[in-house]
């Protein structure tokens, strides 16, 4: 690839430079056109901005910090030791899950619940109304609390502390009562009670009211609330609660802490209560077994009137009592593994924890059920802030589903395993049930009714065991949090901050008036710069004009010191490097349309160049809407008139202006009906020609090529055409035709003249404005409020 030039780097470069410069000093006459606004604006919006501060209610944060524990780990008290032979162990708490706890709605609802925070209390202020807490007289204590209501409720109650009662204005009805009375609401009922600030309240002041839904008032805490796992290394949850009144957000945060608490509490209590509602279930069964056998026993004895046996069945029934303590334990096993098994069957739904405490002679099936539990706990937690259709639940759920087909398979092979065991002890106990059927038949009976009594006792005596260990752990059940931190909120609000909420109406000050004008900029369809020009048209710009505010047309004389005299002056010397030849001197003056001032340009370019000693003659060609003749104050006999006549003296239709080193004028005459064809007559050719013989320049006032063909008929004969465009008031999308005559060359040697640039307002051209072209000239230009000006 070819490197390029340096030369060209270094145009480039310089290119950039330049455009860089530009933006800047755009940018800067825009500050200087801006700044009475700009300052107006900042002044404004800084005002407002602390008007807002003023009236904005304080937020203050209170914060706290909870540590998540890890109970597989154990704690000081050994909870977690004494529920482990029940198989309630749960897995290391996951602090993000905690963390979700902390977020949900159900433990938001019951702070709410608790606190009433869907009654708000307020009073009028010096603004605006003043909430209370603490200090209000009373209280609405909601008996029923509804989830869904369409709107707040609004009520006003007047109490006079005296007579302890109470008048409470709703929309629809007006209630009076005593302190501690029961009121029906709009939405359910509710107890007005005495609160802290009853006694020194003032009767004349109005407590407000605000009764909102459980679900609305959920949203708008669980929304206040943020909780963030500060390092997950130790498990630490820091909490922190925005509200309008420190004390509040306090309570607000610890009883929020107090319901995680009870509710992890509450979760482990629920795994030790479904094993002992299973061990009692057992409990019931047994005993009843073993009460009928007792009295079996008890009836025998008294039937057979046996008080007694003999040592030889004392001696074989001592002989059986291990094998019979192994068998107890295995029948008592088969038994509990057979509940476990429809325990399983019957929760389908996974709603309850199973019991695993009794089966200890199978590790692996204690583990599956371990890993169920902590499952189903987690299942639990998820639906504290999500419903059953969430994703989440649904995967725990299948998983669920899955654990337990494993744990019925398992129970399966457990009962297989226990059956062989009782079947191998039946066999090796048998030698001494045939040497007890030696024994007297009555003794021999007497010695089942034994065994059997001995079996139960000992599977109730069992039970009882384990169920006072499941009791004991529940009883020193703990939360699996600790608190580090208790709720504390900050002296200083954090909201609203005075230093950014000015700076904001700081910036918008400054801001406001640049996006208004550049807004204006945007919208705006009329030319107001160059660049807006060079945008859609390569035609170059020869020069530009300013804004004249006198009454008289000719802005131009020799004595003329204004800034318009001396862009006309500026415009002169430019025609010199347009048009070097002396023989073209033919210069053509049109628009896009009528009031771009191309006759009051094309009078005072004659003037200009007569003041210079040029022989000028200004040919009023807009035989349409003329408007020299009236302006110079000429008759309007000429040029149609000279069309018409029989010969060709052109002379006799000259007027002269009545400048000092003026100009020559050939008015247009009469309106013909026909201008385009008067224009193409031979006549016109013929006069140009003598014109040019006659006079250093010929200027043609033509009418605007926009609108009709004139000025292109007259364009075959002209060496020059100056493009009229009017600052701020000719339309962009019109160069886009300008563009068009440049390209196809309609129009001989094309440069555009702006027109009408208003000097006071340097927001034109590359910025550096005209107020530099002061030195040394006066304005001279009589203010008048005729801003549009002469411009025609």
């Amino acid at each position: 690839m070819q490197a390029e030039s340096p030369e060209l780097l270094h145009l480039e470069d310089d290119e950039n430079e330049n455009n860089s410069s530009v933006f800047i000093q755009k940018l800067i006459n825009k500050v200087f056109v801006l700044w009475p606004w700009v300052l107006l604006s900042v002044v404004l919006c800084t005002g407002l901005a602390f008007l807002k501060f003023k009236l904005s209610t304080p937020i203050y944060m209170s914060a706290a910090s909870v540590l998540v524990q890890d109970d597989k780990k154990g704690t000081d008290f050994g909870e977690a030791s004494m529920l482990q032979d029940f198989g309630v162990l749960f897995g290391k708490s996951s602090v993000d899950n905690e963390a979700e706890i902390f977020k949900s709605r159900s433990l938001m609802e019951q702070v709410i619940i608790e606190l009433q925070l869907n009654v708000r209390y307020y009073i009028e202020g010096r603004v605006q109304k003043k909430e209370l807490f603490s200090t209000r007289p009373v209280s609405v204590h909601l008996l029923e609390i509804s989830s869904h209501t369409p709107a707040p409720e609004a009520y006003t109650i007047q109490v006079n502390k005296e007579q302890d009662s109470f008048v409470l204005i709703g929309d629809e009805k007006t209630v009076n009562g005593k302190i501690g009375d029961t009121v029906r609401l709009k939405y359910g009922k509710a107890v007005i009670l005495k609160e802290a600030g009853f006694s020194g309240w003032d009767n004349a002041q109005a407590l407000f009211v605000s009764i909102n839904s459980l679900d609305a008032t959920s949203r708008q805490y669980t929304n206040a609330l943020r909780v963030a796992v500060a390092n997950k290394s130790v498990s630490v949850i820091n909490l922190t609660l925005n509200e309008v009144l420190p004390e509040k957000g306090e309570i607000i945060l610890n009883a929020l802490i107090r319901s995680y608490l009870q509710a992890s509490i509450n979760d482990k209590s629920r795994m030790a209560d479904s094993t002992v509602k299973f061990i009692d279930e057992r409990l019931r069964l047994v005993f009843g077994e073993l009460s009928g056998i007792e009295n079996e026993i008890e009836n025998f004895k008294t039937v057979n009137k046996l008080t007694d046996v003999s040592e030889q069945a004392k001696l074989l029934l001592d002989n059986t009592s291990e094998y019979s303590k192994q068998q107890t334990a295995q029948e008592v096993q088969l038994a509990i593994v057979k509940e476990v098994e429809g325990f399983l069957k019957a929760n389908i739904d996974n709603s309850r924890a199973v019991p695993s405490s009794l089966v200890v002679q199978d590790q692996s099936f204690v583990a599956l059920v371990q890993q169920y539990n902590e499952l189903q706990l987690q299942r639990e937690k998820m639906l504290m802030s999500q419903t059953t259709e969430h994703p989440a639940v649904k995967t725990v759920d299948e998983q669920l589903r899955n654990l337990r087909l494993q744990l019925l398979s398992s129970i399966s092979s457990i009962k297989k395993g226990i059956e062989v065991a009782i079947s191998e002890l039946r066999t090796r106990t048998q030698s001494f049930v045939n040497q007890i059927s030696k024994v007297p038949a009555k003794e021999r009976v007497f010695l089942d009714y034994s065994r059997q009594q001995a079996i139960k006792q000992e599977l109730y005596l069992f039970l009882l065991k384990k169920r006072e260990e499941t009791a004991i752990s529940k009883s020193s059940t703990i939360a699996n949090a600790r608190i580090i931190d208790m709720a504390k909120a900050n002296k200083v609000p954090i909201a609203p901050n005075r230093n950014s909420i000015l700076m904001v109406g700081f910036m918008l000050g400054l801001l406001i008036p640049f996006a208004i004008s550049y807004g204006r900029d945007f919208l705006n369809n009329r030319i107001s710069s160059q660049e807006d020009i060079a945008a859609y048209t390569d035609v170059p710009i020869l020069a530009e004009i300013g804004h004249h505010e006198e009454e008289n047309v000719i802005a131009i004389n020799a004595t003329s010191r204004t800034l318009v005299a001396e862009h006309f002056r500026a415009l002169r010397t430019n025609l010199q490097y347009v048009l070097p030849q002396a023989d073209k001197k033919l210069i053509l003056i049109t628009s896009s349309m009528s009031g771009e001032g191309k006759s009051f340009l094309s009078i005072n370019l004659s003037a200009s160049l007569g003041l210079a000693g040029k022989k000028v003659i200004l040919l009023e060609l807009d035989l349409r809407r003329p408007k020299i003749s009236e302006d110079l104050k000429l008759q309007k006999s000429g040029f149609t008139n000279l069309m018409v006549s029989e010969d060709l003296d052109w002379k006799k239709w000259i007027q002269r202006s009545a400048l000092q080193d003026g100009f020559d004028v050939l008015s247009s005459g009469p309106l013909p009906p026909n201008p385009s064809e008067i224009l193409m007559l031979p006549k016109v050719e013929t006069l140009f020609n003598e014109l040019r013989q006659h006079y250093d320049y010929i200027i043609i006032d033509s009418a605007p090529i926009g609108l009709v063909t004139d000025a292109q008929i007259i364009a075959s004969y002209a060496d020059l055409t100056l493009y009229i465009v009017r600052h701020h008031f000719t339309y962009k999308q019109q160069l886009k035709a300008v563009e068009k005559l440049y390209k196809k060359r309609v129009l001989p040697k094309m440069n555009i003249i702006v027109n009408d640039i208003i000097l006071k307002k340097p927001t034109y051209g590359y910025g550096y404005g005209y107020d530099f072209y002061l030195y040394g000239y006066d304005s001279g230009e009589k203010k008048t409020h005729n801003r549009k000006g002469k411009k025609k």
